[in-house]
């Protein structure tokens, strides 16, 4: 989705870049925690942020111009730049978790 004439006149698509697209193999703690009725979203989020270091600076970068502009702009926030940031570690996170459950397969 996202190639030739289709990629660049329609908003919201694009090529597939793999450094926005996380990913990382499925840890070793998930099938054991899931079967302990544990939660290990924490743990794999933890995995999953340095996946996301491209959201993360971006994110850095905006935090350290909002210092100065938010002294003449108040109402300026950071908060795509943040959800930018989340939503890639929950696209890491999530698949990874989901197709672990019973009754996935």
């Amino acid at each position: 989705m996202g190639g030739g004439i289709a990629g660049w006149l329609t908003p919201g698509w694009m090529n597939h870049e793999p450094r926005l697209a996380p990913h990382i193999h499925k840890p070793d703690f998930v099938d054991k925690m899931l079967k302990d009725a544990e939660d290990p979203k924490e743990m794999v989020m933890e995995e999953c942020k340095p996946q996301c270091t491209f959201w993360k600076d971006k994110l850095t970068r905006c935090e350290s111009q909002l210092e100065t502009v938010i002294k003449i702009n108040p109402t300026k926030t950071c908060l795509y730049p943040m959800r930018d940031y989340v939503t890639c570690i929950e696209a890491c996170a999530q698949p990874i978790i989901h197709n672990s459950l019973e009754g996935i397969q």
